[in-house]
Order: structure tokens, then sequence, then C-alpha cells
């Protein structure tokens, strides 16, 4: 075998080495890109809805700080994927703010329901206060200002409700009302107003394996007409 061969042997395996090491971080760089969150949640919607005043469809991408708004017998969800969901009814308004280790925002209109996994925290202000949850296990819970007032309802795992100078604690299955309704006997979360959470939007939640505890708390809060005027805590009637 000549020498100018063996070069040239010697030349083709070395561009052979050289060419497989770099595919692999090509390949570790693509699954990554494939498993971890992007930073953007997907929309549902139904209906009309709104993203900071543009019409929005279903699939759309959602950032944070985007305002999204619901119109009458309407209602969005916005999946933000190993993080959790926000889902909104008719007649809301409310600015995502979602990281690695936090979703919710600021609910100014209607009412919301957010779900969080393990790890993540829940963190939603209104004009009367903040709810939160801590993250240590995955929590949902019910924001409802549509009265005037703000209605807080831990729905899985337990909530906090801070109000100015006053914390609440809310244990999972109660709830708690801050400031004064400004439309007596409001009827809260009815399937007569277009809830977007009615049956349909019961049975997809139960497919998604937290149906038992929202189901419970729309149910029981359907027929729940509230006159609160300060921080009261009570549990949901049947």
């Amino acid at each position: 075998m000549s020498g100018k061969t063996k070069a040239l042997r010697k030349f083709v395996a070395c561009a052979m080495i050289l060419a497989v090491s770099s595919f692999y971080p090509l390949i570790s760089v693509s699954t990554l890109a494939q498993t971890a969150w992007k930073g953007a949640g997907d929309l549902s919607i139904k209906g009309s809805v709104t993203i900071n005043g543009t019409a929005a469809i279903s699939g759309a991408t959602v950032f944070n700080e985007s305002r999204i708004k619901t119109s009458r017998n309407s209602g969005a969800t916005i999946n933000l994927g190993k993080l959790g969901r926000v889902q909104l009814g008719p007649e809301s308004e409310m600015t995502l703010r979602f990281s690695e280790g936090v979703i919710g925002g600021n609910l100014t209109a209607g009412r919301t329901i957010v779900n969080a996994n393990a790890g993540v925290a829940i963190s939603v202000a209104t004009a009367e206060g903040v709810a939160t949850s801590d993250g240590n296990q995955s929590s949902a819970m019910t924001i409802d200002v549509a009265c005037g007032n703000t209605r807080v309802a831990a729905t899985r795992n337990s909530a906090k409700v801070t109000s100015g100078a006053k914390v609440e604690h809310v244990a999972a299955g109660k709830e708690v009302a801050v400031g004064q309704a400004q439309a007596p006997r409001c009827t809260r979360l009815t399937t007569a107003s277009g809830m977007e959470l009615s049956k349909a939007g019961i049975a997809a939640l139960t497919v998604a394996g937290v149906g038992g505890a929202t189901a419970g708390i729309i149910a029981a809060t359907q027929s729940d007409d509230t006159t609160p005027t300060s921080i009261v805590v009570s549990g949901f009637r049947p």
C-alpha cells in the first residue's frame, strides 16, 4: 500500500470521527428543544376573545404580559405546558404573567380558574388583594371579581389571600370573599350566564384529571348568592 493511500485513509477516518462527534450535540439540542418549556402558552377559545385588543383564534401563542379579554358567552383556556393552565369565563379580562416557577396575573373583570402543577406557585392580583399558593403541591383556585368584590376558592390544596394588612389562609374546599359586592344577591359562576366551565368544561376537566375538584366548586357555587362586606370564610353549600 502506497504512502498516499495510507494518508488518504487516515484523512477519511478523521473526517468521519469529526462528523459523528459534531452530530451528537445536534441531537441533544434537538431533544431539549422538544422537551423544554417554550416560555409561551397555547390558546383555545370559545366565542369572541382578544389578545392585547386583537381578535384571537384557537392555536394562537400567548406570551407573558398578554392581556386576554373574553366577550359575553365566550371563554378562553391558556395551556402553559408543564406549568399548568389558566381559564377565563365570559366577560373576563386578565393580564397573564408566568415564568418557570409561577403562573397567574392581574384579573380586572370576570373570573378565572388557575391550575398549577407541583413546583409552580399561583399568584393572581385583583383590586382588593392577591390570591396565592406556595407551589409545594399541585394546586387550583377560582378567582371571581364579577360582582365587584373578590372571591377566592381553593379548589385543590390550600391558598392564601392577602388584602392590605389582612392575610387569610384558605383550606381546600373553602372560600374567602374580600370587599363589598356591588350587586346585591349577585350569582356567581352560573351556567345561565354562559360560563365556559359548564357541563362541557367540567367534562373536559374531568378527563384532564382535575374535574372532580373543579366541578365541585362550580356545581356548589352555581346557586351561591353572596353579599359579603369583609373577609368571610365559609364552606361550599350543596
